[in-house]
């Protein structure tokens, strides 16, 4: 997935807003913090993620830590918590991932078969309700790992 010294190729400012990011602050927010426009912020936040070659803020945050640029220590939380909270999201990912792709799986085998209207099929609704549950269940774990990281 990363590729060795793959932090080589960040400039100052994009490291700086790794940093803001991996805190749980939204691209409106880095762009206040750090005078410069939104349009700059998700520019410098696209651009991370593409050399990084990392698509998410949970995997963001994480390889931000492992690289000693976001403290967790300082809040008085203990190591304990902090792997529970990254194995919640590791695993509320995976399960959020399968969701979407039975789904996905779902819709395109009934549209292979001529049927274009999955929401009238009982078992549509049913893997809808269980994507939307394991979307619900990720994000709740982010914003738990968020405030954890924020000392909230």
């Amino acid at each position: 997935m990363l590729m060795r010294g793959s932090i080589e190729k960040l400039t100052a400012r994009e490291v700086e807003v790794l940093k803001l990011i991996a805190t749980g602050r939204s691209t409106k927010a880095i762009a206040h913090s750090l005078g410069i426009a939104f349009k700059t912020a998700a520019c410098h936040r696209s651009r991370i993620m593409a050399k990084l070659q990392i698509h998410n803020v949970a995997n963001l945050t994480s390889y931000a830590i492992r690289l000693g640029y976001v403290e967790i220590g300082g809040n008085g939380r203990s190591s304990d918590k902090q792997s529970e909270l990254f194995e919640r999201v590791r695993t509320a990912e995976a399960k959020y991932r399968r969701a979407m792709e039975e789904y996905g799986s779902f819709l395109l085998e009934r549209e292979t078969i001529g049927l274009t209207n999955p929401d009238g099929s009982t078992g549509a609704r049913r893997l809808r309700q269980a994507e939307e549950a394991a979307h619900q269940e990720y994000h709740g774990t982010l914003v738990a790992l968020k405030n954890f990281l924020m000392g909230q």
